[in-house]
């Protein structure tokens, strides 16, 4: 088994390692680097091992820090070894930033999302200039918690950042309001509500695993003149789904944007 530097340990990181360690992946094998207290705090409660400086014991470096902090980590990890193996969870910046910085690195763009605490991530991958077997590797590794899906070209990682890496927290966003009016009918019961919405989407994801045609779906809950129907014809009026497309757009935007400003 590898072994595994986390550099940089907060909520995205912590997440992997969670799937990691609920996959079977050893904890002896995973270090990480952070001086963020409450983050060594979570790890620590999962046992996980700080990094003690000696990267000569670590194959592969997870670069998982913020945009702001992510040039000068690479230059970090790229001064203590030659030709080190790193996978960036960075949101926005291209590889060439980085590889402009030092070409001595085997370098892979990875992007993840929360779910994978609960082997239910789904993970993009563009490859830089990993090898074959490095590369499946890591493939194989994403895979213990979820879906792993190859880009053909790095642009692609912006759109996978902010239809899926931020997906997620869309629907969370959603649910609050649908929370909200829950709340009311079942006189501020919270666990009650909780159940309601995880039956809800466990049903719905279900549903989609059985007949992925989504139109299909909605005529099976939408009856004529019903309920149901009032409420989508709400949604359309307020054109709901066009609100939605730009905010999708606009994190798609931004992941390009971040690119330029480091």
């Amino acid at each position: 088994m590898k072994n595994i530097l986390f550099y940089g340990g907060g909520n995205i990181a912590q997440s992997v390692i969670e799937g990691l360690l609920n996959s079977g992946f050893s904890k002896k094998n995973i270090y990480f680097h952070d001086r963020n207290l409450s983050n060594q705090k979570k790890l620590n409660k999962l046992k996980i091992k700080k990094f003690t400086g000696n990267i000569n014991e670590i194959n592969f470096v997870i670069l998982c820090v913020k945009p702001k902090d992510a040039l000068n980590a690479y230059k970090e990890i790229a001064s203590m070894k030659n030709n080190p193996k790193i996978v960036s969870f960075v949101a926005g910046i291209k590889s060439k930033k980085y590889l402009k910085i030092n070409k001595n690195v085997s370098f892979l763009r990875a992007m993840p999302n929360t779910s994978s605490r609960f082997d239910l991530g789904i993970t993009a991958l563009f490859n830089c200039s990993f090898q074959k077997t490095d590369m499946a590797y890591i493939k194989g590794l994403f895979k213990k918690f979820g879906r792993v899906i190859e880009l053909d070209y790095e642009s692609k990682m912006d759109q996978f950042t902010g239809l899926v890496g931020s997906g997620p927290a869309y629907f969370f966003y959603l649910l609050k309001t649908y929370e909200k009016e829950l709340l009311k009918m079942c006189n501020g019961n919270k666990d009650e509500v909780a159940a309601i919405m995880t039956n809800l989407l466990e049903g719905v994801s279900k549903s989609i695993q059985v007949n992925d045609n989504l139109d299909e779906l909605i005529k099976m809950v939408a009856s004529k003149k019903g309920t149901t129907e009032a409420g989508l014809k709400s949604f359309s009026t307020s054109n709901i789904n066009k609100i939605f497309k730009n905010g999708l757009k606009k994190a798609i935007e931004r992941s390009k944007e971040i690119s330029n400003e480091y």
